[in-house]
């Protein structure tokens, strides 16, 4: 598995710091540039054994080098060696100081010379090395080092062996470490230094700010410049590891939506779990008096025991628990890229990235009270429409025998084409073909292929899911298609790329087609019922109404409403009759069921709840940890307590550097 080690520290400022800094930038800058031979790959020698004992000891964390696995593999002179060079190397600022540890990044033996020594940055002008020595020596605030090192194998492979392609690097992620070290881009000053060695090609990096009060890097904002550099270095051998997750991810869908199903037809059977149904019950009453936000962090301990106990009993579920073991194999997978040992991770209720869950129990259980039954309809339906056929069927064959047109001609043999490839083959190279085809008819402005790509992406059921693409070709028809301005909407109410407002703009157009009114209105609808901003429950009965003889998930939806009300509908059994057996008759089941239990419907909505609870813990699940850190903005006056907390936590003297390899 290929590995990336990043190890960080700061060099100290004051009297004794500057020495050290001076000794350090001219140590790594100035060093002869020598010829790498094998070494005596021989036993370790006892003095070798014993001053790698010594090292250690000083420097416990030379543990996580790659220097320190392949010792430990193999205890050869020449590793031992390695370790030796390296441990000291990367300590060098605490026997020099600033000015020579420039010097030394520059100049040591297998530094990459660029003229007179290896120093580079993002500029193009010359670099004075003693001025760059110097200025680090002198300056007053922390200054931040990173060596950033590689396998030989790895370097090789992926063409990190000159000073050239770690610079482009660097240059590429300058933000990604400007966050990290919270340092305002324009006042971030780098350094780096590319070392050519025989194991463990590397480049040192020194950061810090041009003023000197800003500054400082926690454990996290060392994992994001280590993500950084291994996301990009190992882009394509990570590619394989994403494909898979998207795979799995679809799988978790399904068995989503399955275990949902397996639910639904256990209504009533008395098979579902009646401890979660009797705790959501507790739940639920408790939220009734309780005032204030209802979020996690702000409840009382007893309501928070009651939604932690939900989330355990949720967690135990058979289908549940799968989703999160794939979960945690895929992380530990990418974990081992950019470490030397697998990460281990907790129970899903005790794992931090799913904070979100708790919140999530709240407002499903909160929406108990309204119009929430079994099973709960979908956001959007998927339509059959005329536009689609006709891309895939009978315009293209029509066109092909009917017209003289030499270009209409071409289009529409290679849209034929390209459905045989997409329809009529499973091998995922003639999918590919098909896509190819689509796409080059798109691009060059053919609006029935660039629909269908549209759909493609959108749907991702034979080609990875791409919602920028998905978007793009949608949008090159939407102006007067209402089919695509229906799927464009459909898009903009994905969490990747919610757009509330611009998705009612296209509902609102694609109800001037008679085929996709109804179907448009439902969904608008949905938005006015459930959104804050958006919400007019007046607007969303009547657009209902209108459509309920043309969708059967329409009169369902008002059954709904009138059976079990909410702060601006009265309850009402007749309107909810009515509506149910509208939509049972056009053969909705669902609302067959819900007329049959009507006068059970607390039941049927606490049992609901768990489905809906189990489904939507499974979606975020398969979200993957998408979620961004902020930096919180600090005063210049707290940032040093910041720094000074950090490092407490850390269990870091305010004398010691923090250092940490990954």
């Amino acid at each position: 598995m290929a590995q990336i080690i990043v190890s960080s520290r700061y060099l100290k400022s004051g009297k004794r710091g500057k020495t050290k800094r001076r000794n350090f930038t001219k140590y790594i800058a100035t060093r002869e540039s020598v010829e790498k031979r094998p070494q005596n790959t021989g036993k370790t020698t006892a003095n070798q054994k014993q001053l790698i004992a010594e090292l250690i000891k000083e420097f416990p964390m030379a543990k996580q080098y790659l220097e320190y696995t392949d010792y430990t593999k193999n205890p050869s002179s020449e590793n031992a060696s390695e370790l030796i060079s390296t441990i000291i190397e990367r300590h060098a600022d605490v026997i020099g100081n600033r000015r020579n540890f420039v010097g030394y990044m520059a100049n040591r033996p297998g530094a990459e010379r660029r003229g007179e020594h290896g120093l580079f940055n993002g500029s193009d002008e010359p670099i004075d090395l003693n001025a760059v020595a110097n200025e680090v020596a002198e300056h007053p605030g922390y200054v931040w080092t990173h060596v950033v090192s590689l396998r030989r194998e790895d370097a090789v492979r992926l063409g990190y062996t000159n000073s050239d392609m770690w610079r482009e690097l660097v240059k590429r992620h300058i933000d990604d470490i400007s966050k990290a070290q919270n340092i305002p881009l324009a006042n971030m000053k780098w350094y780096a230094a590319f070392h050519d060695t025989t194991h463990h090609p590397h480049i040192h990096l020194i950061v810090y700010s041009s003023d000197p009060r800003q500054g400082y890097l926690t454990k996290e904002g060392m994992a994001a410049i280590r993500s950084a550099f291994a996301n990009d270095i190992f882009h394509e051998d990570m590619k394989s590891i994403y494909q898979e997750q998207t795979l799995t991810r679809n799988e978790l869908k399904a068995l989503s939506e399955n275990n949902m199903k397996e639910i639904v037809a256990q209504l009533g059977s008395g098979e579902i779990d009646e401890r979660l149904v009797m705790s959501i019950q507790k739940l639920y009453e408790q939220l009734q008096t309780t005032k204030g936000k209802k979020v996690y962090g702000y409840l009382h301990n007893d309501v928070k025991e009651t939604v932690d106990e939900i989330f355990s009993q949720l967690a135990q579920d058979k289908n549940i628990q799968a989703l999160y073991n794939k979960w945690c194999e895929f992380e530990k997978a990418k974990y081992r890229m950019y470490t030397q040992k697998d990460k281990d991770f907790p129970d899903l209720i005790n794992n931090k990235e799913f904070r979100s869950v708790r919140n999530m129990i709240i407002r499903t259980v909160m929406k108990m009270g309204r119009a929430q039954t079994v099973p709960a309809e979908p956001e959007f339906i998927d339509i059959k429409d005329d536009v689609e056929v006709q891309a895939e069927e009978t315009i293209p064959q029509l066109v092909y025998n009917n017209t003289s047109d030499t270009v209409s001609r071409e289009r529409a043999l290679k849209r034929i084409q390209a459905r045989k490839y997409i329809v009529s083959s499973d091998e995922k190279q003639d999918i590919s073909k098909g896509i190819r085809i689509l796409t080059e008819l798109a691009d060059n402005g053919d609006d029935l292929s660039a629909y269908k790509l549209g759909k493609i992406y959108l749907k991702g059921d034979i080609v990875y899911r791409d919602y920028n693409k998905a978007e793009k070709y949608l949008r090159q028809v939407s102006v007067d298609n209402e089919y695509a301005m229906y799927n464009l909407a459909k898009l903009y109410l994905t969490e990747e790329k919610k757009n509330i407002s611009a998705a009612v703009k296209l509902l609102e157009k694609a109800c001037r087609n008679s085929d996709i009114e109804p179907y448009a209105a439902y969904a608008y609808a949905k938005i006015l019922l459930d959104d804050i901003e958006m919400h007019d429950t007046e607007k969303a009965i009547q657009l209902l109404k209108d459509s309920s003889t043309s969708n059967s998930l329409c009169s369902y939806m008002l059954g709904k409403l009138y059976l079990f009300g909410n702060d601006e509908i009265e309850i009402n059994k007749a309107e909810a009759e009515r509506w149910l057996k509208m939509s049972a008759e056009a053969g909705n089941e669902c609302a067959q069921r819900l007329l049959d239990n009507s006068d059970n419907y607390n039941s049927l909505v606490l049992k609901s709840t768990v489905s809906s609870l189990i489904v939507n813990l499974g979606c975020i699940i398969e979200e993957d940890n998408r979620r961004s850190r902020k930096n919180m903005p600090r005063s210049d006056r707290k940032l040093m307590q910041v720094i000074q907390r950090k490092k407490r936590e850390l269990g870091i003297k305010s004398d010691e550097v923090i250092e940490q390899s990954y």
